[in-house]
C-alpha cells in the first residue's frame, strides 16, 4: 500500500464529526488482519489440543461417532486440526446439526445456527465428493460460518459506533477491540455467538437508520438463534419512540403499523420453534433413531423424543426453554450462589465490572446535566465523552439488563460470551478506557493492532491485558475441555 493511500486513510480516520462512511473499512484490507487472527487461533488450538491432555469433564459428548463410518485422509486432517473446537456446547450444536433434536436437553439450543451448519455441511460434503463424514464437514463448516459472521458483526459494530458518535477514529478503535474480544474463542468454535452478534448488530444499525422492518428481520433471526434475541425488541420500541418525537407525531399511524408488524415479525420465529418443540416431544410417536444412538441416550437417562412426555408439555403455555434450563442446568434466581462457583464469578468479574461501571458513569454524568440544566438536551457539551450522552442510554440499559440477568439467574461465566456478543456498550467502554495514541509507523498491522498504542493509562493497560489474556487462556482452557464455557 502506498504512503499516499495511507495518508488519505489517516485523514479519514482522524476526522471528527464526519458523516458515516460505509466504505471506510475498504480503504485498507481490514479483512486480512481478521483472517490472520483466526488462523493464529486455529494454530494455537492445534498446538495446545495435542500438547495438553484433555480434561475428563462431565460435558455432553455426542454419540455420533459411535455410528460406523469410513474415515478418509481428509477426515483425519480436519479432525486433527479442528477437533479441539468441538468442546462443551459445541458438541450440542454439532449433534443437532447431524442428528437433529434427539433428546430434550437439545431444545435449549435454538435452531438457526444448526440449520445453517447443516446447509453448509451438505455443500462441503458435496464439494469434497463425500470424502468428509457429516460430522467433520459440519465442524469445518462451523469455522467458515463463524468467520464470515464475525466479519459481518465487526462491520456493523463499526457502522453503529460511527453513526451514533460521528467519530470514525473511535469507531475504528472499537472495531479493533472487538477483533480481540474476551469472547474470541466462542466466536470461532461451533457456538452461535458469531451468528447472533451479526444479526443483533445488523438489527441495531437498521433501527438507528429507522428501517424497522429490515431490523425486525435481523432480530427475528437473532431470536431464532438465542433466547436473549427477544430482548432486542427493546431497540425497536426505543427508536420508534425516538422517531415519533423527532417527527413531532407526524405519520404516527403508519409508524405504529410498522412497529406492530416488526414486533410480530421478531417474535413469530421464536413461537414457531416452541410449537415445533411441542409437536416433537409432547406426543408419543416413533423416533427412527439408530439403535446405537438410542441406547446411548437411554443409558444417560435423558428424555428421548417421542418416548417420554416431559412435564412442560402439561403447562398452559408449553414453553420448553425455561423448564429445561432449570431442570438440566440448575438455572434460576440465586441458584448459582455457592462457594464452589466462586471461580466462575471471578471469571465473569471483568465484563460485569465494565457493564456496571459504564452504567454508573452514564447515570452520574446525565444526572448532573438534568439537575443543572433541567433537560437532557441542554448542556450535553458538559459530558466527557459521547458514549455517555442520552443517545447511548438504550445501550446502557441493554447491557445492564443482560449483566443483572447473568449475575442473578444464569451460569455467571456465560456473561463473557453473552454480553460480548450482544452489547456494543462494552466495547465502547473499553475503547474509552484505552484512549491511547496510535503508533507513529504506518505499517498495516501496527495501524489496527491495539498492542501498538502508546501512552496508555493504567486502565488502558488493564483492558489490553484482559482482552489478550482471555483470548489466549480461553483458547487453551476451552480446547482441552477445561472449565471455560
Amino acid at each position: 500500500m502506498s504512503l499516499r493511500k495511507l495518508a488519505i486513510f489517516n485523514i479519514k480516520m482522524s476526522a471528527l464529526g464526519s458523516k458515516v462512511n460505509k466504505n471506510v473499512l475498504h480503504d485498507i484490507p481490514f479483512i486480512k488482519p481478521m483472517l490472520y487472527i483466526r488462523l493464529l487461533l486455529v494454530i494455537l488450538q492445534v498446538i495446545f489440543n495435542h500438547l495438553i491432555p484433555d480434561h475428563q469433564s462431565d460435558g455432553f459428548q455426542s454419540p455420533y461417532k459411535l455410528l460406523p463410518t469410513n474415515s478418509t485422509l481428509l477426515d483425519t486432517i480436519v479432525d486433527y486440526t479442528l477437533g479441539g473446537f468441538a468442546r462443551w456446547d459445541g458438541q450440542y450444536f454439532l449433534h443437532i446439526s447431524t442428528l437433529g433434536y434427539t433428546h430434550e436437553n437439545c431444545l435449549a439450543f435454538f435452531p438457526a445456527y444448526p440449520l445453517l451448519l447443516r446447509f453448509t455441511s451438505v455443500c462441503l460434503s458435496f464439494l469434497s465428493c463425500h470424502t468428509l463424514t457429516y460430522w467433520n464437514s459440519t465442524l469445518l463448516g462451523s469455522i467458515i460460518i463463524n468467520t464470515v459472521c464475525f466479519i459481518i458483526a465487526a462491520y456493523f459494530l463499526f457502522l453503529i459506533t460511527d453513526k451514533l458518535f460521528n467519530n470514525s477514529n473511535f469507531a475504528l478503535q472499537t472495531w479493533k477491540l472487538f477483533c480481540i474480544s474476551p469472547a474470541t474463542i466462542f466466536f470461532l468454535a461451533p457456538y452461535s455467538e458469531s451468528l447472533f452478534s451479526a444479526l443483533t448488530f445488523g438489527g441495531i444499525y437498521n433501527c438507528i437508520e429507522y428501517k424497522f422492518l429490515t431490523a425486525s428481520i435481523f432480530f427475528a433471526g437473532s431470536g431464532l438463534t438465542r433466547s436473549n434475541g427477544l430482548v432486542n425488541i427493546g431497540f425497536l420500541l426505543y427508536f420508534a419512540v425516538k422517531k415519533t418525537f423527532s417527527t413531532k407525531w407526524k405519520g404516527v399511524p403508519t409508524l405504529v403499523a410498522k412497529i406492530v408488524i416488526s414486533v410480530i415479525t421478531t417474535v413469530f420465529p421464536f413461537l414457531c420453534y416452541q410449537y415445533y418443540a411441542f409437536t416433537l416431544f409432547c406426543f408419543h410417536k416413533p423416533h427412527r433413531l439408530p439403535t446405537v444412538i438410542h441406547n446411548y441416550l437411554v443409558d444417560r437417562n435423558v428424555t428421548v423424543r417421542g418416548e417420554r412426555i416431559p412435564q412442560w408439555c402439561e403447562q398452559s403455555i408449553p414453553f420448553s426453554y425455561s423448564v429445561i434450563q432449570s431442570q438440566y442446568w440448575n438455572v434460576g434466581f440465586l441458584r448459582y450462589f455457592e462457594w464452589k462457583q466462586l471461580p466462575n464469578f471471578l471469571l465473569a468479574a471483568p465484563i460485569l465490572s465494565l457493564v456496571f461501571l459504564y452504567l454508573l458513569m452514564y447515570v452520574k454524568q446525565n444526572f448532573h446535566i438534568v439537575s443543572r440544566y433541567n433537560s437532557f438536551t441542554s448542556g450535553q457539551s458538559q459530558i466527557s465523552h459521547p458514549i455517555f450522552r442520552p443517545a447511548a442510554g438504550v445501550f446502557a440499559a441493554h447491557s445492564i439488563f443482560l449483566g443483572l440477568f447473568t449475575f442473578f439467574f444464569a451460569h455467571v461465566q456465560i456473561s463473557t460470551r453473552l454480553i460480548g456478543s450482544s452489547c456494543p456498550a462494552v466495547y465502547w467502554m473499553m475503547t474509552w478506557m484505552m484512549d491511547g495514541k496510535l503508533a507513529s509507523k504506518w505499517n498495516l498491522m501496527e495501524q489496527w493492532n491495539p498492542l501498538r498504542q502508546k501512552n496508555l493509562s493504567t486502565a488502558g493497560k488493564c483492558v489490553r491485558f484482559y482482552c489478550l489474556s482471555y483470548v489466549v487462556i480461553g483458547t487453551v482452557m476451552f480446547v482441552n475441555h477445561l472449565p471455560w464455557t
